[in-house]
């Protein structure tokens, strides 16, 4: 560091040694790259190959997952094993009831709302809460208690939602409050990953939405000494309100 700088001496070229036997005999690039390959081959000669037991097929789908029933009942089941919350109504009025229960238990002064359809029409009854430009309005979406959006399947196998971007602007709606509010249809519930994708292609087997957002349970993280933190990429807690015309009245 106390010396005048000066320039960096020239070093010599590192060159592979089996090439470097060549040096000087006009060896072309191509011919260096035959002699390692060939070099290459000469050591795997001697190495004895192991054999591979090539298992079966995948597995199909999990028994249990054939009727709207059952897809149910597992949906359900999962995703309240990771602590998400299941509401199931019978229509758009005890759904829109549900949303009022779920703001007013969380003490949610503004709620923000996705541009989809039914989202809309359900939390029209949280009245001067609903800020319906939330996922426009950053700023107000920042000071948001609660995100409401649809979802368009949800996954019995794993409890996970799916939401396409293509259907409504959801993203930064269920991802900056503090607390998701999803509204699925039961009919929408399909058994596996697998299933949602195909769906999610539809016609053409090489095509899928822009974005697709899949979620499972609220936010969680363990990067940090393998402690388990709720709550700090997304939402800390997760509440799914599902239309069921099983359910009763």
């Amino acid at each position: 560091m106390d010396r005048r700088p000066r320039a960096a001496r020239r070093r010599a070229a590192l060159v592979p040694r089996r090439v470097a036997a060549h040096e000087g005999e006009g060896v072309s690039e191509s011919s260096a790259r035959d002699a390692i390959l060939a070099s290459v081959r000469e050591n795997l000669r001697g190495v004895q190959r192991s054999r591979v037991e090539r298992s079966g097929p995948p597995p199909g789908a999990p028994a249990g997952l054939d009727t709207p029933a059952e897809r149910l009942a597992r949906f359900v089941e999962v995703l309240e094993g990771v602590d998400g919350h299941c509401t199931v109504v019978r229509d758009e009025a005890n759904a829109a009831a549900a949303l009022r229960r779920i703001a007013a238990d969380l003490g949610a002064r503004e709620v923000a709302v996705s541009d989809a359809p039914l989202a809309r029409a359900i939390a029209a009854g949280l009245g001067d809460a609903a800020v319906f430009d939330g996922w426009s309005d950053r700023e107000r979406l920042l000071a948001c208690d609660l995100g409401v959006t649809g979802a368009q399947w949800g996954i019995a196998e794993t409890g996970t939602l799916v939401l396409d971007s293509e259907a409504e602007r959801h993203r930064l709606v269920s991802l900056v409050p503090p607390v998701h509010v999803a509204i699925l249809d039961t009919d929408r519930i399909l058994g596996t990953l697998g299933d949602a994708l195909a769906t999610a292609r539809g016609d053409d087997p090489d095509s899928l939405p822009r974005v697709l957002t899949f979620i499972t349970g609220p936010s969680r993280t363990a990067d940090i000494e393998l402690t388990l933190v709720v709550g700090v990429h997304g939402p800390k807690e997760l509440h799914v309100i599902l239309l069921s015309k099983e359910a009763p009245a």
